[in-house]
């Protein structure tokens, strides 16, 4: 859906913090296109709760993506954003079989669902 340019310098870390809640199926993923390892490598990722230390049902909280430049270059990367009418078959840690449009209900409206939203970045380090 959006594209975002990112500059960083070799060796550089920085982070992506997107909203989330696991309890209604709301999740983040790192597609396909995934960074060019030479340029750009994922350092994991961190999901911190807007309930505090203390888990709590239905709270949303913000997933972090952390990177680190690793060599001079552009490449470019994909976060997709599911929910649970955009999405089949995902969980936290399982993206979808599919990022395409949930499957279309068998009764009421012939509206089928919408595709997930994608951002896709473009980072050159140098």
């Amino acid at each position: 859906m959006g594209d975002t340019s990112i500059t960083a310098e070799p060796g550089e870390r920085f982070t992506l913090t997107v909203d989330e809640n696991a309890s209604t199926r709301e999740h983040w993923y790192l597609v396909d296109p995934e960074p060019d390892s030479s340029v750009l490598v994922s350092r994991g990722q961190d999901h911190a709760s807007d309930s505090g230390g203390e888990p709590a049902a239905g709270a949303g909280g913000r997933l972090t993506f952390t990177f680190e430049a690793t060599g001079e270059g552009t490449t470019r990367f994909t976060l997709l954003h599911c929910t649970f009418t955009t999405c089949q078959g995902n969980t936290s840690t399982l993206p979808p079989a599919t990022t395409g449009p949930a499957a279309t209900p068998t009764t009421g409206a012939a509206t089928p669902a919408p595709a997930p939203e994608r951002i896709t970045y473009t980072v050159t380090v140098g």
